[in-house]
């Protein structure tokens, strides 16, 4: 499979409250009709957290507390693992934005594409984080879809 290499040279922040939007109210969007996970890397330990979405991203069972990245590890296509331990690797060094798009193993078998999005992060007395979101592609298809409440915290 083919790599591209994307170069943005800027995106600007878009502040949801020039609109009236809250945080809240964007996170409740973009989760509403897909998988859409976030997680954090302690890159001083080395470990992994994830909300419940990545975990069913990956086919894996949730649990608190660190990822089992060697179980992670074995749903990620074997051609697609070393760019995205380089894409790791190269956010933690130069403290930069990544994204990549690579596939997945379903439990049936079957691999999906998805896309992560991440970036370092300074965390005082550490060597930093690397923070980010997971989702996974589907096929476009003319659809409509209602949802009449939010879980609310």
């Amino acid at each position: 499979m083919p790599i591209r290499y994307d170069q943005i040279d800027s995106k600007t922040f878009q502040d949801g409250s020039a609109v009236g939007i809250t945080p809240r109210d964007i996170i409740e969007l973009v989760t509403a009709f897909r998988l859409y996970g976030f997680f954090r890397i302690d890159l001083e330990t080395g470990h992994f957290f994830a909300t419940p979405d990545v975990y069913t991203i990956f086919g894996m069972e949730y649990q608190t507390g660190p990822m089992n990245l060697l179980e992670f590890r074995d749903h990620i296509h074997p051609d697609d693992l070393p760019l995205l331990m380089t894409s790791f690797e190269r956010a933690s060094t130069h403290k930069e934005i990544y994204h990549n798009i690579y596939r997945v193993k379903r439990p049936e078998g079957a691999y999906r594409f998805v896309r992560t999005v991440g970036k370092f992060r300074e965390k005082e007395g550490t060597p930093g984080e690397l923070v980010g979101i997971t989702y996974e592609f589907f096929e476009r298809l003319r659809t409509i879809a209602f949802a009449s409440e939010f879980d609310e915290p």
